[in-house]
């Protein structure tokens, strides 16, 4: 019999892509351009994982581990990505568009020209992350930390900093 490949796997769920991580000994894989929209990925580990250019729309990512992937280029509009880890990741170019990201850990991240117009991103953690050029237009930011972020060139049209309350920001020219 032949072996699956790694999207066959990850298309079962996340605890079939878990669990074929550990057997197989892997630490990441190679998902780029993958078709993944709409799937339930919850919990799911993709730490490291490649996934440059894949189509993540609608998917269930909530609580998923993707430390240190690539997501950059990625479809993620529409994405639940309520309490995932996306520390160190690259997600630049990624269209975050709508997406749920509530809670979202983006230490450190690249997120160089990413789109998060009208994008959820109450208690998100942009400690240290990139942000030039990145469009926050219409996002609520409440109870979100921005230590040490880079916000050059960022839109920040409309942002909502406090409870119903558009934020005055400026950055740095």
């Amino acid at each position: 019999m032949e072996k699956p490949t790694c999207l066959e796997v990850l298309q079962q769920g996340s605890y079939a892509w878990n669990t074929f991580l550990l057997d197989e000994g892997l630490q990441s894989a190679c998902l780029s351009e993958a078709n993944l929209g709409g799937a339930d990925l919850r919990r799911v580990n993709l730490a490291q994982a490649d996934l440059h250019l894949a189509n993540l729309n609608g998917a269930d990512l909530s609580l998923a581990n993707l430390r240190g992937a690539d997501l950059s280029l990625a479809d993620l509009r529409g994405a639940n990505l309520n309490g995932a880890d996306l520390s160190l990741a690259n997600l630049e170019g990624a269209d975050l568009r709508g997406a749920k990201c509530t809670g979202v850990q983006l230490l450190g991240a690249d997120l160089r020209r990413v789109n998060f117009h009208d994008t959820d991103l109450r208690r998100a953690n942009f400690a240290n992350a990139n942000l030039c050029g990145a469009d926050l237009s219409g996002t609520r930011l409440i109870r979100a930390n921005l230590v040490g972020a880079d916000l050059c060139g960022a839109n920040l049209t409309g942002v909502e900093m406090l409870e119903g309350r558009p934020a005055m920001l400026r950055t740095a020219a």
